[in-house]
């Protein structure tokens, strides 16, 4: 048998060396799981953004994933379980699985766990959070601009922390750009109560609001409810001490139905949805050209916090647990502006909003949290 030169030798040795070293260096391709909560996938809000977010690194870095929705927080710790037997990644949206992610962090040491819109703990851990009172505070300082009347409402549900950001958001918002503007505030008392919100929010109406933030977690559609079903406030049953100041919405072409219900010296309300896209709820004659009674809505951008961290587990990054905080200046938060309320929010408008959230962002503005 012949045996190689010895510099031949030599060489392949070092390839093989070299191979086996950049194989080693290569990162894995990870297997993601990702857990929506009880509202599932289809929501229009932070479940379809998140999956909106791996689909883009499965478009990208070709990693095997998987998706299904919890039922409640006892289907969560049973579904993080199984999900880390299979998979390198665990990803769960909601506060509902913060407490399973931590739990099943300790029996998986070497897998990850990741919460969106919640933060569990361990090192193998992070929370992908985002900051409302940023996302509030531009709602707040568009409200307070737009208002006809200068009284602005939110409504909550009472202590709950994403409503305090939201809720102290647009109060501050509100104030820097109208100092005289007035805000009301009422809170839903239980959840899922869309009536409630409804009812609360024709209150704010008749106490001369007419731009209320729906910031009430699954409530909130009733504030929308309640601004499509009041269209507008007439100048001849304003509170006493209560009067028009402004048009803004003038020229925004109106609907048959708008017209035959707000006849003589009236003004359009609106909502401002939180959370999930709420626009389309506010287009009452399903028609992007006339007024809708959703101004905007403030979303969460979940598919780019779970890119982001999901880009860096393909790309091998280094790890960091804890918190991942999302915000104006990320691309965690936005006013959503599209073609439902696009007749809303003139070019002005916008360029002035834009002016406001570089404020925040380079830090001249310190936005209160609560």
């Amino acid at each position: 048998m012949k045996t190689l030169p010895s510099r031949r030798r030599a060489v392949l040795s070092v390839s093989l060396l070299l191979f086996v070293s950049l194989a080693a260096s290569a990162p894995a391709v990870p297997s993601v799981m990702l857990l929506f909560d009880p509202a599932g996938r289809a929501d229009n809000a932070i479940n379809q953004s998140a999956s909106d977010g791996l689909d883009r690194v499965v478009r990208d870095s070709g990693i095997a994933f998987g998706s299904n929705a919890v039922v409640d927080a006892d289907d969560a710790l049973t579904q993080i379980r199984d999900a880390a037997k299979a998979n390198t990644v665990v990803v769960a949206v909601g506060g509902i699985s913060v407490g399973a992610l931590t739990k099943i962090a300790k029996e998986f040491p070497k897998v990850k766990f990741i919460g969106v819109d919640s933060l569990p703990s361990g090192l193998n851990t992070a929370g992908l959070r985002f900051r409302e009172h940023e996302g509030g505070f531009l709602a707040g300082a568009l409200a307070g601009k737009a208002s006809s009347t200068q009284i602005l409402g939110v409504v909550g549900a009472g202590n709950d922390p994403v409503t305090i950001k939201y809720r102290a958001g647009f109060i501050a918002g509100v104030k820097f750009v109208c100092g005289k503007c007035t805000v009301l505030t009422a809170n839903v008392t239980k959840p899922n109560d869309t009536f409630g919100a409804t009812t609360i929010t024709k209150g704010l109406f008749a106490k001369g609001a007419d731009i209320v933030l729906a910031a009430a977690g699954s409530s909130s559609r009733g504030v929308v409810s309640a601004a499509g079903t009041v269209e507008c406030l007439n100048a001849k049953t304003l509170p006493k001490g209560v009067t028009f100041k402004s048009d803004m919405f003038k020229a925004v072409p109106r609907s048959g139905a708008y017209k035959d219900t707000c006849k003589g010296d009236t003004r359009p309300v609106f909502a401002i949805g939180t959370e999930s896209n709420m626009n389309r709820w506010g287009d009452t004659d399903i028609d992007a050209s006339t007024l809708n009674h959703t101004l905007t809505s403030v979303v969460k951008r979940a598919d780019n916090a779970v890119y982001a961290i999901l880009s860096d587990i393909a790309a091998g990054r280094p790890w960091r647990p804890g918190e991942r905080g999302f915000a104006l200046q990320n691309g965690g938060i936005e006013l959503v502006i599209e073609k439902t309320n696009r007749a809303l929010i003139t070019p002005q408008m916008e360029k002035d909003l834009g002016k406001i959230q570089k404020l925040v962002t380079d830090g001249v503005i310190k936005v209160p949290v609560q």
